[in-house]
């Protein structure tokens, strides 16, 4: 038997199998693409709006009410309620009714207008983070916008042109500018990485059902008899479906995102396409490996749950890379998963050129082929060893 025949018929007779396996079929196919959906789902909003705050106004003054109204106008804020106490608020902030408290001071109008400063006290619910860094913004905002108009109209008052108002205001002003994802949408930062992340565990899971099947139901003579005897084309016959039905997965996502939601890939195409193929190889790479190594199905489910469940939280996208302890960051750089999504967001966000991605691409066919030797290095031992074939 040739070796393209040895490797078509593994390939059928995968294919047989999963006929047969509606559940194993599944996981290819509708429960990947519903979860993906899923996660467009969850943040299509794109960007939050609308975050609850209570207010606590104790000077009831015109001042006050203006600026009650120019935080509810606020895009990102929702005042919910005017609570007449601080313990008000903060039974509140325990319900999560609410993620921040606005206390406004007794004597505010009075005060600005003697010309003396104020103070607005800002309270948050640090345990919610993407909560308050987008509140904490837009409430310093309105705070702000508040302070300029009335030191502008202030200084109008005693005699000063617009312009020159605006200057003595603020002599210094910053130019802030937004790079790469400028209306700050959790889409590309968020909703893409984790869609990518869905598909590297569905990826695995194929990897290790498909071989860890035959060691549990001690078929491994009938799937390399199918192939001719030959492990190779055996391994490659097996795992070329899950490869091609998630390279049109990772495709599908590609044109979610990129054409259907508008946000197309700035850098290379091609780097894009080439690490992903590489992607996917790898984990299902790390699969086989995995059965291998505990030439068991449940203990293989076991460990690819550690491997790929965490994953994303090791990946930078959440917390700086940089900032992690020595073991978490070599853990994360042993993950194929890092090095891909950082290639993705430099590549698709930040339009980076093929050239600045081959490095990524290098470290993603190393794991290709240092993993998928090792995982036929331990299956050609795993094959002639019946005994411990038809373990759970």
């Amino acid at each position: 038997m040739t070796l393209s025949g040895a490797i078509q018929s593994s390939l059928r007779r995968e294919w047989r199998r999963l006929r047969a396996d509606p559940w194993d079929a599944a996981m290819l196919t509708a429960i990947p693409l519903a979860l993906y959906l899923l996660t467009w789902w969850i943040f299509s909003a794109g960007v939050a709006r609308d975050l609850p705050l209570v207010v606590h106004d104790r000077d009831q003054s015109a001042i006050s009410r203006s600026l009650i109204r120019m935080l509810d106008a606020a895009p990102g804020l929702k005042v919910v309620r005017a609570v007449n106490s601080e313990a008000e608020a903060f039974t509140m902030i325990r319900a999560r009714a609410a993620f921040g408290i606005v206390s406004i001071p007794a004597d505010l109008q009075e005060a600005l207008r003697s010309g003396q400063g104020a103070k607005v006290q800002w309270a948050y619910n640090a345990q919610f983070a993407a909560h308050a860094g987008a509140m904490t913004r837009d409430v310093r905002t309105v705070v702000s916008t508040l302070s300029a108009g009335i030191e502008l109209q202030g200084r109008a008052s005693r005699g000063a042109g617009p312009g020159q108002a605006m200057e003595q205001v603020e002599p210094v002003r910053l130019r802030a500018t937004t790079l790469f994802n400028e209306n700050g949408s959790y889409i590309p930062s968020l909703a893409m990485p984790v869609a990518f992340t869905l598909l590297h565990i569905f990826v695995t899971l194929a990897a290790v059902t498909a071989l860890g099947r035959e060691l549990r139901a001690a078929t491994v003579a009938d799937w390399l008899a199918a192939a001719g005897g030959r492990l190779g084309p055996a391994l490659l016959g097996k795992l070329l479906i899950p490869f091609a039905v998630f390279a049109v997965h990772a495709l599908l996502l590609l044109v979610l995102f990129g054409a259907v939601l508008g946000w197309p890939v700035r850098g290379s195409a091609t780097a894009i396409l080439a690490a992903t193929a590489l992607f996917i190889a790898a984990y299902l790479a790390i699969g086989a490996a995995i059965v291998a190594l505990t030439s068991s199905l449940r203990s293989a489910l076991s460990a690819c749950a550690f491997v790929t469940a965490p994953a994303f939280a090791f990946a930078g996208q959440g917390f700086p890379l940089l900032a992690m302890p020595i073991g978490a960051r070599i853990w994360a750089e042993a993950l194929p998963l890092t090095h891909y999504l950082k290639l993705l967001n430099n590549t698709w966000m930040a339009g980076a050129p093929l050239h600045a991605g081959l490095g990524t691409i290098a470290v993603l066919l190393a794991f290709v082929v240092v993993l998928g030797a090792a995982a036929r290095m331990r299956l050609a031992r795993r094959v002639t060893q019946p005994a411990s074939w038809g373990k759970a």
